[in-house]
């Protein structure tokens, strides 16, 4: 899949970086920026994530799969209560999770 290279340079701009700045923070090439940005190339798999993570963007918006720039969490990166919770959605819906918000509020 291509890149947005649109979306690349707006996204390094916005947040001011030169291309040899993004490249030292991912770790990869300045020439290498430059050619993503160009459209020569398409970066790896790799890259596309070290870029994205840099950035702080999805790769999937990066290219062009979403419009949505925002990172998904994973169910690893949350906390015990919200594990609980989206386990709790998935299984009963939003009555599962209201009804065990008022008792969770009752409690205190």
């Amino acid at each position: 899949m291509t890149i947005r290279i649109d979306r690349l340079q707006a996204l390094r701009e916005q947040r001011g970086l030169s291309q040899r700045e993004l490249a030292r923070l991912c770790g990869i090439g300045e020439t290498q920026i430059r050619k993503y940005e160009s459209g020569m190339v398409d970066p790896s798999a790799t890259n596309l994530g070290l870029i994205a993570e840099a950035l702080e963007v999805s790769t999937d918006y990066l290219l062009g799969r979403t419009d949505s720039p925002q990172v998904h969490m994973s169910e690893s990166e949350l906390d015990q209560d919200e594990t609980l919770m989206v386990g709790l959605y998935r299984r009963e819906g939003w009555q599962g999770l209201a009804r065990v918000s008022v008792e969770k509020l009752s409690e205190r």
